[in-house]
């Protein structure tokens, strides 16, 4: 079970390609196997096993299992990686925004949240190796203050309501 990385990339349909390239690069380099959720990307890993999409069951078991994830700056993979107590790099998408892309949607909320909890943001994606490498020799598991669970409360109000609606 590929247990050093984690690597995802979310949901938007355009993917990150630039974020899974650079992580492929990085698990070589430090001789580390990993999984990426690639979604959308056209950047097929060579060195990460891959899948594109996961059931959020199976996306918690891969990170709760990982010494690491690197993820973009979604909020929702970043609580989950939280909750799973794995140190994170987080790398906020970049770019021109467009109809089709939401560049440089991250970087703002992404900094806010590194200002409170222990997670590492990586800018420059030529860094990610070294910053994999201090992330990995710290090597421990993280304790984020949450103080709430609001995802697995808006899940289960939404699993509660389809079963009464007969969905």
């Amino acid at each position: 079970m590929n247990r050093d990385l984690f690597v995802a990339v979310g949901t938007i349909a355009c993917g990150f390609d630039a974020l899974i390239a650079a992580a492929d690069e990085a698990a070589f380099a430090l001789g580390l196997s990993g999984f990426a959720q690639i979604g959308g990307s056209r950047v097929i890993p060579e060195r990460l096993a891959w899948a594109r999409w996961l059931a959020p069951d199976e996306l918690r078991r891969r990170m709760a299992q990982a010494r690491v994830v690197i993820a973009h700056g979604g909020i929702g993979i970043l609580g989950e990686a939280m909750r799973a107590r794995r140190p994170i790099i987080v790398v906020p998408r970049r770019g021109r925004p467009s109809r089709s892309f939401p560049g440089d949607d991250q970087r703002l909320v992404v900094h806010r949240i590194a200002a409170h909890f222990p997670i590492r943001v990586c800018e420059d994606l030529r860094a990610l190796t070294a910053v994999l490498g201090e992330v990995l020799r710290a090597g421990h598991e993280v304790d984020y203050p949450l103080g709430s669970d609001v995802p697995h409360i808006v899940a289960g109000f939404l699993a509660r309501t389809l079963r009464a609606h007969g969905g």
